[in-house]
């Protein structure tokens, strides 16, 4: 196929989507949504997939991403692939001189990470991960809570991931995705450093594995944190609750100096209470994720075409996967891991 030129505008940033699966043709929707963005070309290793997704969309398509970047005349790609396949496609992506929207999980190791933002940086590239979850309303109106002086400096908090699903995909596959954390625990790992600042140490257990005919990855695992601030969190996930489902899971409880706070992702709403005080209740209308997601692709695109501040970069991608990792150690290791990782760190996942 030949190469794809259009029209040059410095209003409009020109994007190339690598990834045409089920979230890829989502993310296809979230671009029409956008007056600065146009999608000029699609990617996928599975050629059908490819085509189906560029006929629709009324670009060309191509079988590979290294085959995007050599063809598509585009300012910059968005990465909507497996976890393990983020390290190649971006580097590739930065030596072409393409900026990088890449998709939660931002890869399975900070090694890669590193290796990411690095090529990055060194082609002069710019590179957003995507982790919308923070800026969706009950994230937002808990950091407006948390600003509350009278309920003084968090203490401690519990996020309570149990829901059930049947995992199918590459979420079933640990070579994939990395485990039950990097797809079901991701976001709430980066919403709890947005929060709360950053981790300093990691203590995680695996629980009993009863259902390996559905995936190779744990079927539940707890995780203790400490923060840099001197507060302690906790976060526990599994699949196999079935009285909620994903978007009813993660409440959040928090622990003040002279109060507290409460999500409950069922009833959609925030409870808190300050000592002697009466508890106050706020009802959020929704937690959708459209405005999140409109919110992250403006960013890119002003971050891009205007060096606009973003609201996420690489390195929060990093930090997400950090933590998500030293869980991952700690459980192999049976002891808390401290943070941060050393750059080259690949453990657990290369065996040793």
């Amino acid at each position: 196929m030949g190469v794809v030129s259009k029209a040059s505008s410095p209003s409009v940033l020109r994007l190339g989507l690598i990834g045409a699966g089920g979230f890829g043709s989502y993310t296809t929707e979230l671009l029409d949504r956008q007056p600065e963005i146009e999608l000029v070309g699609v990617a996928d290793v599975v050629p059908e997939l490819a085509e189906r997704l560029g006929l629709a969309r009324g670009v060309p398509h191509w079988s590979s991403h290294q085959a995007l970047l050599e063809e598509c005349d585009c300012d910059a790609v968005a990465v909507v692939t497996t976890h393990a396949t983020h390290r190649d496609i971006v580097v590739d992506a930065a030596q072409a001189g393409r900026h990088v929207f890449c998709e939660k999980t931002m890869a399975i190791t900070v090694a890669d990470c590193y290796e990411m933002q690095e090529a990055a940086d060194a082609h002069g590239i710019k590179l957003m991960v995507g982790h919308k979850r923070r800026f969706r309303p009950a994230a937002t109106a808990l950091k407006h809570a948390l600003a509350d002086e009278g309920l003084g400096r968090p203490l401690a908090v519990n996020v309570r991931g149990f829901f059930g699903r049947r995992i199918t995909g590459f979420w079933s596959r640990r070579d994939d995705c990395g485990g039950l954390l990097y797809w079901a625990g991701v976001h709430d790992v980066d919403t709890l450093r947005y929060l709360f600042g950053e981790v300093d140490s990691v203590y995680a257990v695996i629980g009993p594995k009863v259902h390996p005919e559905v995936s190779d990855q744990e079927d539940a695992i707890s995780v203790a944190m400490t923060f840099a601030s001197g507060m302690v969190g906790s976060l526990q996930v599994s699949t196999y609750f079935p009285m909620a489902n994903y978007h009813t899971a993660f409440g959040f409880d928090i622990v003040c100096e002279h109060g507290g706070l409460a999500y409950d992702p069922q009833r959609l709403t925030i409870t808190s209470q300050r000592e002697d005080q009466d508890v106050q209740e706020v009802q959020l209308a929704h937690n959708e994720a459209d405005e999140a997601y409109d919110h992250e692709w403006s960013s890119f695109a002003g971050w891009v075409l205007r060096d606009e501040a973003p609201v996420l970069t690489g390195e929060d991608g990093l930090r997400c996967v950090e933590i998500l990792q030293a869980a991952y150690l700690s459980a192999h290791l049976g002891a808390r891991v401290n943070l941060p990782l050393a750059r080259d760190e690949r453990r657990p996942f290369d065996g040793g």
